[in-house]
């Protein structure tokens, strides 16, 4: 991915994972359940460019914690936003229409 307002895809991805470690590491009832994470816990799921802005999925590699994480860069802006999500349920959705 090109440079998006100076920002190049590679420091983009780093943020991304830092501010992860930074606010799991941080949030006291997390790090209870689950301990600290490192970079080698972080992943991305997927990443996209679109206009001026970058996008990534996150996730943690601790079983159970059902959180996942999107980080934004906003170039218009100048700023970056995490947003922290908890699974709440997961509901099957069929592929046959009969049942």
């Amino acid at each position: 991915m090109s440079d998006c307002n100076g920002m190049t895809e590679t420091f983009f991805r780093q943020l991304a994972i830092t501010s992860v470690i930074k606010y799991w590491n941080t949030n006291d009832e997390l790090v209870s359940n689950y301990g600290k994470i490192k970079q080698s816990d972080v992943y991305i799921t997927w990443q996209c460019k679109a206009i001026e802005n970058f996008k990534a999925l996150l996730g943690v590699s601790r079983d159970g914690d059902g959180m996942y994480f999107e980080f934004t860069l906003h170039a218009a802006k100048n700023q970056c936003y995490l947003d922290c999500y908890h699974k709440e349920t997961q509901v099957v959705v069929p592929l046959d229409q009969d049942e």
